[in-house]
């Protein structure tokens, strides 16, 4: 898998360095690790961390943005009648499942816990959404700034947010459970309502 293609050098730098820090925190099963000893395994002088992350918590959005430019991918590149519904599985599967399956379920439940890392996170998920309309408006006839347009890419976004809340307060399967939950979103529950 192609992870640094269309990024500039230092932007494949700070993937990698961020992709080696979660390796980190997976294989101790912890981010409370202080800077000193994340930089001491992951071989990365602390000048350099800092100069790429601008907190601890930071360390984990260059791989927030890979994850959504592989979310996306399938929305821009699959055929065109492919059902929306298995177009935003096949983004969930490129994104966090898939061969990502394990790290979304070993790393996330230690991101969850760690509020700055959270903080992180969350803000990946706005961007994630304002990124992912353009992306999604065509497929559904949508103008790409339409309020329609991002409120389907919220839609989008919040599911898969809250699958994997539900994957890590639950022990919920969150494949199935973001399914679920835009299948709720796109059948209209506030009309019923």
């Amino acid at each position: 898998m192609e992870r640094n293609s269309g990024l500039s050098a230092l932007e494949a730098s700070r993937l990698r360095a961020s992709e080696r820090c979660c390796e980190l925190f997976m294989a101790r099963g912890t981010t409370e690790l202080t800077v000193a000893e994340i930089t001491a395994v992951i071989d990365v002088p602390p000048r350099t961390f800092h100069r790429y992350f601008p907190s601890k918590a930071e360390c984990v959005a260059p791989l927030f943005d890979w994850i959504t430019r592989r979310f996306d991918e399938p929305i821009v590149s699959a055929p065109a009648e492919l059902p929306i519904a298995e177009l935003l599985r096949a983004a969930y599967r490129a994104g966090l499942g898939g061969e990502a399956a394990t790290r979304t379920r070993t790393l996330f439940p230690l991101v969850f816990q760690d509020d700055a890392m959270w903080s992180v996170f969350l803000r990946k998920v706005h961007a994630g959404e304002r990124a992912l309309g353009p992306a999604l408006a065509p497929r559904l006839g949508l103008d790409p700034e339409s309020i329609a347009a991002r409120t389907a890419a919220a839609a989008v976004a919040s599911a898969t947010r809250l699958a994997l809340e539900a994957m890590v307060t639950r022990g919920a399967e969150p494949e199935e459970t973001y399914m679920e939950i835009v299948d709720a979103f796109a059948s209209g529950a506030f009309r019923r309502g």
